[in-house]
């Protein structure tokens, strides 16, 4: 699930946080990257990833909206699913959430509105439904909702399952130096810092959203979004 940690800082905050990106790899410099490039299914839509990597193919469609196969364009179903329903791309309507022709996109992009709407326990029971657990970006969801439970340290265990499958997913490693921040463990997010700005090649969102937690941990401001 793609989740901003942004928030505005002082101008002591923005010091902080450019000194850390640059102790961290002089190469990197702090770039503003809005959440606006990550898609409802946690792709960057600018095709921002490690060479040899092929984007993701989702369809991207607003918040509030599912991209319906059959009508080949993203229509509104927030207002449209009644409460236990979940949009179905390929069908084109609304179906029951344990209904065989749900996908598990249709699944995941549900536990994601979920999430947004700070439905932790309700996107969790989506996404225990879907049937490959094995995917990064499930395990990370998993991850980010059980965290937001309050379980850091069960949270912390799937972030480290989804790296065990994709150690280049980068998200999962933004989630992880978060956690580890509200353990008050700032060397432990500070490690994920330097993973992240190894593997994006280049400044990327979930290297710019780290250094700003990280930025906001030490001097003590409160966090919004994470």
């Amino acid at each position: 699930m793609t989740h901003s940690t942004g928030h505005l800082m002082t101008f002591g905050t923005g010091a902080v946080l450019l000194g850390f990106a640059l102790a961290i790899n002089p190469a990197f410099a702090v770039e503003e990257i809005p959440y606006s490039d990550v898609d409802r299914y946690g792709q960057s839509k600018s095709g921002k990833k490690k060479a040899g990597k092929k984007a993701g193919t989702a369809k991207s469609c607003p918040k509030g909206s599912q991209y319906s196969k059959k009508r080949g364009a993203c229509v509104r179903v927030r207002s449209s699913c009644a409460s236990g329903q979940i949009w179905s791309s390929d069908a084109g309507t609304c179906l029951g959430r344990r209904h065989a022709a749900l996908s598990d996109e249709d699944l995941y992009a549900a536990a994601y509105d979920f999430s947004q709407d700070g439905q932790y326990a309700e996107a969790l029971k989506v996404l225990f439904q879907i049937k490959n657990q094995q995917q990064p970006k499930v395990l990370n969801s998993i991850g980010y909702s059980t965290r937001k439970l309050g379980d850091i340290d069960e949270g912390i265990a799937y972030y480290r399952k989804a790296l065990a499958l994709d150690p280049d997913y980068t998200k999962a490693r933004q989630y992880l130096g978060e956690a580890y921040l509200l353990k008050d463990d700032v060397d432990k997010a500070k490690q994920q810092l330097a993973e992240i700005g190894d593997r994006c090649g280049g400044p990327c969102e979930d290297y710019t959203l780290l250094v700003a937690a990280i930025a906001a941990h030490v001097t003590g401001e409160e966090t919004v979004g994470w």
